[in-house]
């Protein structure tokens, strides 16, 4: 009995005391008027967005960077129900001085085209991503998510949490026997559970966490979410071949975050409580 006092006190203490997950810079969108805008500035912290590829491949011209804020709306569902009712960010491209343009393209190498997300993580370790996506009926299916340590002049692949209801959204690891999809994790919104077509899916609170100490305390740290894929591989959320001509994605609630750890305060009552667990209880002599 006086165990499992012990235990039920060390985790009170554990949970009254542990830190809370610190946000230090968030992009929700909302602070950013409605219209083009190719790099929207954080609704909470400091830090820069912008898209890249969006100005290189013809689809079927080279076009413009035309990135845009849109209001959400809860008709704006696709195959697995869910809606985005605030606004997000679109990224795409569109005619320039060529003509029609789009911006996706399967031509593009792989980690080419998407997001990008750069704050300064000094004073801040333990460092925790979470975001929305969206990817429309003819947008790629397969994004990866990266960080980068150096300002983005090398980025690491790390593997992506999917929530609860991200139903639909599949998390795959490729081993580098498949040239054309990124070497490492990346998700896929191909084919919902059941073998239904994909599409028009908002998938909401996707994580992920990132031990390198390198990232934690680093002026230059960054993330992005990018095609995972390219040629062959890079097909639409239909399961068909890209058709480079139409199609995007959207995100929402891009967070970047110091993520949780035990304070002083609960490691001091774990271990006094593990101290006093050790100590050998001892029955009280019996009244005579």
């Amino acid at each position: 009995m006086k165990n499992h006092q012990l235990l039920a006190l060390v985790a009170l203490i554990m949970t009254a005391a542990a830190a809370k997950a610190t946000t230090i810079t968030a992009w929700n969108f909302e602070n950013n008027a409605i219209g083009v805008n190719n790099s929207p500035t954080p609704s909470t912290g400091t830090g820069t967005a912008n898209s890249i590829g969006m100005d290189i491949y013809p689809t079927p011209n080279v076009g413009v960077t035309s990135d845009d804020i849109l209001a959400g709306k809860n008709a704006d569902t696709g195959a697995n129900g869910l809606a985005n009712t605030s606004q997000g960010w679109r990224i795409r491209g569109q005619a320039g001085s060529y003509g029609t343009a789009n911006g996706w393209s399967s031509l593009a190498p792989i980690g080419t085209q998407g997001v990008q997300f750069f704050t300064s993580t000094v004073g801040y370790s333990a460092i925790a991503i979470s975001f929305d996506w969206y990817a429309t009926a003819q947008g790629e299916a397969n994004l990866q998510l990266a960080y980068t340590v150096n300002g983005g002049a090398s980025y690491i692949n790390i593997p992506i949490t999917l929530y609860g209801n991200d139903g639909g959204l599949q998390a795959l690891s490729n081993n580098g026997t498949d040239v054309n999809t990124v070497t490492g994790s990346y998700v896929s919104d191909n084919l919902l559970t059941g073998g239904s077509l994909a599409g028009q899916d908002w998938f909401s609170g996707l994580t992920a966490t990132i031990t390198d100490p390198q990232a934690a305390n680093n002026p230059l740290f960054g993330i992005e979410m990018v095609n995972a894929s390219t040629g062959i591989d890079d097909i639409s959320t239909q399961g068909t071949a890209l058709n480079n001509t139409s199609g995007n994605w959207r995100f929402d609630k891009v967070n970047i975050l110091s993520a949780p750890e035990p304070s002083p305060l609960a490691l001091l009552g774990l271990g006094t409580a593990g101290l006093v667990l050790c100590r050998p209880w001892r029955k009280a002599p019996a009244l005579r």
